[in-house]
C-alpha cells in the first residue's frame, strides 16, 4: 500500500510540474509525462537523501518519510498556483476513442508480456524467462540490495554500472522496501514505464505528421516490429549469429532491458516539446509577416482601425503564445541531466521509433491513394497485417520461453514502515545439474555455453563460455568441479581422458588439459576463431578455424599435419564452418558447411569426397554441429533454430529425427556428444542440457 501511495505522489507531482512546462498534445499525453518525470525526480529525490542519512541505521526509510513529506507540501503549493493544463489546438483530426482503445490495448499487452515473463507463483516464489536470467542477475541483485541492503554509498554488481540502470531498479528496490515484492516492484514500473512511452510515440506521430492514424499505427509498429527487424537480414553482417548484431531489435528487450524504455521515454518527452516549440516559432513568424504586409496596408488606406483589428489583435494573440518561457527549455535540459544514459541503445530506441512512425506515414498515405480504387488500403492493410502478426509470433516465442525458478530466503524484518517476513530472492547457488541448468554463474548454471563433449567414464563437460569455465557433470548430470579457462568455445576429450579446448577469444589457441584440468600443452597455429574440435582415432586433433574457414589437423604434440579449405561454395570451400566430426571405423572427416547448405566429407588428410545437401540449414545461426554414432552407422545434426534433431545414415540419406522424451524439449539445440546409448544436446536457448535416449530408436 505505501508503494501505491509512493507512486501516487510521484505521479501527481510529476503532473503538476509539467503544467508549468509543457503544452500537451492529448490526455495519454499528459499522463505519459507525468509518470516519467514523477518516476524520474522521485528517484534521484530518494536516492539522494539516503546518501544524505547514509550514516543512520536505516537511510531508504529515512529518505522516503522525507520523500512523503516533501511531496505532499510541494504538491499543496503547487496545486495554490496551478494553471489551466495548456493543450495543443487544434488536434489533428479523429476521434479520442480509438486512441484510448489502441493504448488500451497495447497496455494489456505489455501487461501479458512483461508479468508473464516475471510473476511470483502459487508457492511464492520468483518465476521469470530463461532467456532473461543472464541480463537480470545484476538487475535483480541491485533491487535487493536497496530493498534490504544498506548500499549507501552505492556500489555497482557487475554489467550494472550504467546510472539509467541503476536509477530504474534503484526505484524498483525502493518500492520493493515499501511493500511489494520483487516480481510487482519490476513489473508495476516496467509496465507503466513502458505504456507511457507508447503514449509518447502517439503523440509525437501525431504533432510530426497530424494525423492520429500515423500516431496510433507508429505505436503499434514499435510494438510488434517482427516484420522490421528481419529487414535488417539483407545488411551485410560478419557475424554469423545475427541476433547478436542487431541487439536492440531483438523482442528480448522489452522484457530484459526495461529500464531502457525509461530513457527513449523521457527522451521523447523533450523531443516532442522541441517540435511543439518549433512549430510555435514558425507560426509567430508567419504572424509577423502578416503584421508587417498588414501594417503597409493600412498606410496605402489609412485606415488604422483595421490594423488594430486584423494585426494587435492577431498578434498578440499568437505571439504571447510563442514566447515560450526560457524556464521551459531549462526544466527539459535538467531532465535530460538527470538522465545520463548518452549510449548507444537509446540513440538507437529513438532512431527505430521515427523509423516505425515514418513507415507508419507511408502506409497511412498509401491508404488514402484515391487511384486506383481501394488498392491503396489494401495494400496498406496487407503489410500493416503481415508486419504485425510476424510481430505477434516474435512476442508470443519470448513469451513461451522456458521459466526458471528462483529461490529465495526468508527473515523477519522491520522494512517499508511496518512489520514483515523479508523475502530475499537470489540466483541459486547450490549446484544444480546439467539437466536444469539455466542462466547464472552458480554450479550448474551457464552464461552462453557453446560446447558439450563426454569422457570414457560418461562424465559430462560443458563448455560454460560466458564465465570463462568448463563445469564437469557425472553421467547422472550431477556437478563435480569447474576448471577455469578463457572463453572456451569447443571441448573435445580424448582416450585418455585428456581435455581438449578451443579459445575463441583473445587468445585463438587450442589448450590441452590433463583429466584433472591441470595444463599440459597450448598450440595456435595461425588460428583466428577456433570454434570446434574433433579427435580422430589415431589421437589426431582436428580444429575448425572458423575466422580462416578451414580445418586445420594436428597431431598429438600438437604439430600441423595437413589443412585445408578457404571461403566458398565449390567443393572443398566453406562458408562459415561451425562443427568437424570424425568416423572412428574409416576416419572420414564430416564438416558442417550451414552457410551452404550442406555437410561435406573429407579422408583424414583433406581429400574431398562428397558433400550433402541439408536445406534445414536455410537459417544458419553458427551453432550447427555434428556427431558420429559408428555403432549405428548414423550421422546426427542439429541447428539451434530447430527443435529437433536430425539423423542421416552414412550414405547421406535422412532416415528421421529425433527429440528427447516429454516433458523434455530442445530449445535452440546446438552442440553434441554421444555417450554410450546416449545423444546430450547441449540447449542454447535455456542454457541447459538435453538427453535423448538412443535404445530402441
Amino acid at each position: 500500500m505505501l508503494a501505491l501511495i509512493y507512486l501516487a505522489l510521484a505521479i501527481y507531482l510529476g503532473d503538476l510540474l509539467c503544467q508549468r512546462f509543457y503544452r500537451f498534445v492529448s490526455t495519454p499525453h499528459r499522463w505519459a509525462a507525468a509518470i516519467l518525470v514523477g518516476v524520474l525526480l522521485s528517484t534521484w529525490f530518494t536516492y539522494l537523501a539516503g546518501l544524505g542519512f547514509a550514516h543512520t541505521a536505516e537511510p531508504l526509510l529515512s529518505a522516503d518519510l522525507l520523500f512523503f513529506l516533501v511531496a505532499a507540501d510541494a504538491i499543496f503549493w503547487l496545486s495554490r498556483k496551478a494553471r489551466k493544463v495548456d493543450m495543443i489546438v487544434p488536434r489533428a483530426p479523429g476521434s479520442s476513442r480509438w486512441d484510448w482503445i489502441t493504448l488500451g490495448a497495447m497496455f494489456a499487452a505489455a501487461c501479458v508480456l512483461l508479468m508473464g515473463t516475471l510473476y511470483v507463483n502459487k508457492q511464492g516464489r520468483i518465476r521469470l524467462s530463461g532467456l532473461e536470467l543472464s541480463d537480470f542477475a545484476p538487475q535483480l541483485a541491485i533491487v535487493q540490495s536497496v530493498a534490504l541492503g544498506h548500499n549507501f554509498p552505492t556500489e555497482f554488481p557487475r554489467y550494472a554500472s550504467q546510472p539509467t540502470q541503476f536509477l530504474f531498479f534503484f526505484q524498483a528496490g525502493n518500492l520493493e522496501f515499501l511493500g511489494l515484492n520483487l516480481a510487482w516492484s519490476i513489473d508495476v514500473l516496467s509496465v507503466l514505464v513502458l505504456a507511457s512511452m507508447l503514449a509518447l510515440v502517439m503523440a509525437l506521430g501525431e504533432l510530426l505528421f497530424n494525423s492520429r492514424v500515423v500516431g496510433r499505427l507508429g505505436a503499434t509498429l514499435f510494438f510488434f516490429h517482427g516484420s522490421l527487424r528481419h529487414l535488417t537480414n539483407f545488411l551485410p553482417s560478419g557475424h554469423p549469429n545475427r541476433d547478436e548484431t542487431w541487439g536492440f531489435w531483438k523482442h528480448m528487450a522489452f522484457v530484459n532491458q526495461r529500464h531502457l524504455f525509461f530513457a527513449v521515454g523521457i527522451f521523447l518527452l523533450v523531443l516532442i516539446f522541441l517540435v511543439d516549440r518549433y512549430r510555435q516559432r514558425s507560426l509567430a513568424a508567419g504572424t509577423t509577416s502578416y503584421g508587417n504586409m498588414a501594417l503597409r496596408e493600412s498606410k496605402r488606406h489609412n485606415d488604422w482601425n483595421q490594423l488594430k483589428r486584423d494585426f494587435a489583435s492577431r498578434f498578440i494573440t499568437s505571439a504571447r503564445a510563442a514566447l515560450t518561457p526560457v524556464k521551459s527549455f531549462v526544466f527539459s535540459g535538467l531532465l535530460l541531466a538527470a538522465l545520463p544514459l548518452w549510449s548507444a541503445p537509446l540513440f538507437i530506441g529513438v532512431v527505430v521509433v521515427l523509423c516505425c512512425l515514418f513507415v507508419a506515414y507511408g502506409l497511412w498515405w498509401l491508404s488514402t491513394l484515391k487511384t486506383p480504387p481501394m488498392l491503396g488500403r489494401i495494400l496498406a492493410g496487407t503489410v500493416t497485417a503481415c508486419i504485425l502478426v510476424a510481430g505477434v509470433i516474435d512476442l508470443w516465442a519470448v513469451y513461451r520461453s522456458s521459466r526458471m525458478e528462483v529461490i529465495y530466503e526468508t527473515d523477519s524484518l522491520v522494512y517499508g514502515l511496518v512489520f514483515r517476513r523479508s523475502v530475499i530472492y537470489k540466483i541459486p547457488g547450490s549446484p544444480v545439474t546439467a539437466f536444469e541448468g539455466g542462466y547464472g554463474n552458480g554450479k550448474g548454471q551457464f552464461d552462453s555455453p557453446r560446447a558439450v563433449a563426454t569422457d570414457r567414464a560418461g562424465n559430462i563437460f560443458v563448455a560454460d563460455t560466458g564465465n570463462g569455465r568448463i563445469q564437469k557433470f557425472s553421467p547422472n548430470g550431477t556437478f563435480v568441479t569447474s576448471i577455469a579457462t578463457t572463453d572456451p568455445n569447443g571441448l573435445a576429450i580424448d582416450r585418455a581422458g585428456n581435455i581438449y579446448v578451443a579459445e575463441i577469444g583473445s587468445k585463438h589457441r587450442v589448450q590441452k588439459l590433463a583429466p584433472d584440468g591441470k595444463f599440459i600443452a597450448e598450440w595456435a597455429p595461425k588460428l583466428y576463431g577456433p570454434r570446434r574440435i574433433a579427435i580422430g582415432p589415431d589421437n589426431s586433433i582436428y580444429v575448425v578455424d572458423s575466422g580462416g574457414n578451414r580445418i586445420v589437423k594436428l597431431s598429438p604434440d600438437g604439430q600441423v599435419l595437413a589443412s585445408w579449405g578457404s571461403e566458398g561454395s565449390g567443393d572443398g570451400q566453406f562458408r562459415g564452418l561451425s562443427s568437424v566430426a570424425v568416423d572412428p571405423t574409416t576416419k572420414r572427416v564430416y564438416v558442417a558447411d550451414p552457410v551452404n547448405s550442406r555437410i561435406q566429407i573429407f579422408d583424414s588428410n583433406g581429400k574431398f569426397l562428397t558433400k550433402w545437401l541439408v536445406p534445414e540449414w536455410g537459417r544458419p545461426v553458427g551453432f550447427e554441429d555434428l556427431a558420429i554414432d559408428s555403432q549405428r552407422s548414423r550421422l546426427y545434426a542439429s541447428s539451434a533454430h530447430m527443435s529437433t534433431i536430425l539423423v542421416f545414415d552414412l550414405q547421406g540419406n535422412r532416415t528421421g529425427t529425433l527429440t528427447p522424451n516429454p516433458p523434455d524439449k530442445l530449445n535452440g539445440p546446438s552442440a553434441l556428444a554421444l555417450a554410450k546409448d546416449k545423444l546430450f544436446v547441449l540447449n542454447s536457448a535455456a542454457a541447459r542440457v538435453s538427453v535423448i535416449d538412443l535404445q530402441n530408436r
